[in-house]
């Protein structure tokens, strides 16, 4: 079975590109990445909803583990942003592993900001 232990971020590129041929989604498993990165959008926003109005005690549950339905549901959104998200990068040839790479180092060099130490 396939899991974040076991499964490479190239493997699930092909994945998503093996749904999208089986659904005839794009030309040969490609949409256009305009709208794939608009998807996203709606799709994170679905995200959203699942922490939208929720307390502070609420927010401990779910890092606790103590609302396993509402993580699942959380997880069912996620994949969606996630998978358009290896859709984009596919297609765009984006490195995945390099650019959070260079990314980590480019908010390494970043003087800090005054709300840093809120956080």
């Amino acid at each position: 079975m396939m899991n974040d232990t076991n499964t490479n971020l190239s493997e699930l590129k092909e994945c998503v590109r093996a749904l999208c041929l089986r659904k005839g989604w794009g030309v040969d498993g490609v949409q256009n990445p305009q709208h794939v990165a608009m998807a996203m959008t709606v799709e994170m926003s679905e995200l959203l909803e699942h922490f939208q109005w929720l307390n502070p005690e609420d927010v401990d549950r779910l890092m606790r583990g103590d609302d396993p339905e509402r993580c699942a549901q959380i997880g069912e959104e996620f994949a969606d942003v996630m998978m358009y998200g290896l859709q984009l990068a596919r297609t765009l040839h984006i490195d995945i592993t390099e650019q959070i790479l260079r990314k980590i180092d480019i908010v390494d060099h970043r003087p800090p900001k005054a709300c840093d130490s809120k956080r």
